[in-house]
């Protein structure tokens, strides 16, 4: 048989094989996919019971409040939990967990009221893949909610006056009784609701997760069973390999064994060496040739090698050409923006609705030039500027530019960032002791004026033979007025920082400062980290 023959058997052998091992490893992707999306199904369920208990407890704490305050904001909040829940206003932004309680505070907007994009809790029930029990379970937990809203409701239009007339309508007014409203709220009959809600939310959790677990055991065992099959298949496809070894060691290494130390001549430079093997089958034939072949490689070897020099050389010079200028490009660019300059993209220009700039300015600087000379003014600037580029990388930030003694920095930008006023903030606090670290051993005094400010900027690329990336925006102006009135080795920031950063920051209040164009404006100085502030020193 011919050796070519005898590889298309073990070939198509192995073929059918590998296929099989590949449809049984595509069956256990499908098995793991079925068991994320088990997993998933579990995490939405609970998300929904989540949501209608916090429903429910944000009903009850309004209602309270409003019966305790009679402030109507809290009557409000009421009736928009309702509407959020019963799908006739949009859900707003991160309305999970404590939503709420950060617009009580005024940290949050309240719901637009927009009714685009709306869903009801019970709609988004059917959609979460759960069985008819298990929504009749959480259909019942939420209907035993909307009896408990009419108690509420009861409480809070007998605290303005309104009582029901028998019908269902609040048209018979009265004296606002306050008494009626808290004992409605707060009385027995009150709690055994509340805590009748509960119930079915515990056994929806419970039927969801017994589901659950058996979905995920049939899936496992089907796993154990493909795996078996699997690891069988692998086995019989190791024999068939084995099998073509021991025929290829026999019908080809063997009778290959003095062409093959031909062949090592002629790698090794002697073009003179011939196989003198013959024969009719493939190696034969091969033989044939590589003695033909041999001759001619002689004589074409000197120009081959010529050749190859050359390219090696062309490849070398081109590679390290390419290296210069994309380091040179990264170098000029963020590395973001540099990838799609190169992937042909123009214009680049974006909108970044909330980014953080910073502006530090070196103090006197221009009587500091006067005293000392250029090359110490460069190398000033290098050492300083040089920390403040290890720091924007370690707070991962983007330097912007530096104009003379200028150093401007933004957080947020290309990259979106939800954190960004924060990183900018540690990286001002990092780069006025580096600073200082630096002062200390200046032959000459050094301050320095740090603002910053928080809003939204254009950002983009400018030129067409020498690139810049810059930001536009007014932003931009009022961060670098906050610089250029901020005390010197102080942290100036504006009323838009301050909010952002209120919770996990110390400030110092700076009263109102004037700034060009835009009038009296609040200002503060950063201190520090709230949980560093022991280890502050006031400056």
């Amino acid at each position: 048989m011919k050796i070519a023959r005898l590889l298309y058997i073990f070939l198509l052998g192995a073929f059918l094989l590998a296929a099989a091992i590949v449809v049984q490893a595509i069956l256990l992707r499908h098995i793991q996919d079925d068991v994320e999306a088990a997993q998933e199904r579990r995490h939405i369920s609970n998300a929904l019971a989540r949501e209608l208990h916090q429903s429910s407890d944000d009903l009850t704490r309004f209602a309270r409040t409003f019966a305790v305050a009679g402030d109507k904001r809290y009557r409000d909040y009421f009736h928009q939990v309702l509407d959020i829940r019963n799908g006739k206003i949009a859900r707003p932004e991160g309305h999970e967990g404590v939503y709420w309680d950060l617009v009580i505070a005024g940290a949050l907007p309240e719901p637009s009221g927009e009714s685009v994009g709306a869903q009801s809790l019970e709609d988004r029930m059917r959609e979460a893949g759960i069985t008819v029990d298990e929504f009749s379970k959480l259909k019942e937990a939420q209907n035993r909610s909307d009896r408990l809203v009419r108690r509420e409701e009861v409480a809070m239009n007998a605290l303005e006056g309104r009582f029901d007339d028998g019908t269902g309508a609040f048209s018979r007014e009265g004296p606002p009784d306050r008494e009626m409203a808290m004992r409605i709220l707060h009385d027995k009959t009150y709690h055994e609701d509340k805590a009748a809600i509960m119930e079915p939310i515990d056994t929806f959790l419970m039927m969801v997760n017994t589901r659950t677990r058996g979905e995920l055991r049939e899936l496992n065992q089907y796993a154990s069973r493909v795996l078996a099959s699997l690891i069988a298949t692998s086995v019989a496809l190791l024999g068939l390999i084995a099998g073509l070894v021991w025929i290829l060691h026999r019908r080809i290494l063997r009778p290959t064994a003095s062409l093959l130390a031909t062949v090592g001549e002629i790698g090794e430079g002697d073009l003179d060496a011939r196989t003198q093997i013959a024969g009719s089958d493939e190696i034969g034939t091969l033989a044939g040739a590589i003695d033909s072949m041999a001759g001619r490689l002689k004589t074409a070897l000197g120009e081959v090698e010529e050749r190859a020099e050359e390219a090696r050389s062309q490849a070398k010079e081109l590679a390290t050409e390419r290296d210069h200028s994309e380091k040179l490009l990264h170098n000029i660019l963020p590395a973001l923006i540099a990838e799609r300059l190169k992937g042909g993209e123009r214009p680049i220009a974006e909108t970044y609705p909330e980014v953080t700039v910073l502006f530090a300015d070196i103090v006197g600087f221009t009587q500091l030039a006067e005293k000392i000379g250029p090359r110490e003014i460069v190398t000033m600037l290098n050492d300083i500027f040089g920390r403040f580029d290890d720091l924007a990388l370690e707070h991962d930030l983007e330097k912007i530019k530096t104009i003379g003694d200028c150093y401007m920095v933004v957080g947020g930008v290309p990259v979106r960032s939800a954190t960004h006023c924060q990183q900018v903030a540690r990286f001002a606090l990092d780069a006025l002791k580096s600073f200082d670290d630096y002062a200390a051993s200046f032959p000459h005094p050094l301050r320095i004026r740090i603002g910053m400010h928080t809003g939204t900027v254009v950002a983009g690329i400018v030129g067409t033979q020498k690139f810049s990336y810059d930001l536009w925006g007014d932003v931009v102006n009022v961060a670098a007025r906050y610089e250029s009135t901020a005390t010197p080795n102080r942290i100036h920031v504006s009323e838009a920082v301050h909010v952002r950063l209120a919770d996990d920051f110390e400030f110092e209040d700076a009263g109102e400062v004037e700034l060009k164009g835009k009038g009296k404006m609040r200002s503060w100085f950063l201190i520090g980290p709230k949980s560093d502030m022991g280890t502050v020193i006031p400056l």
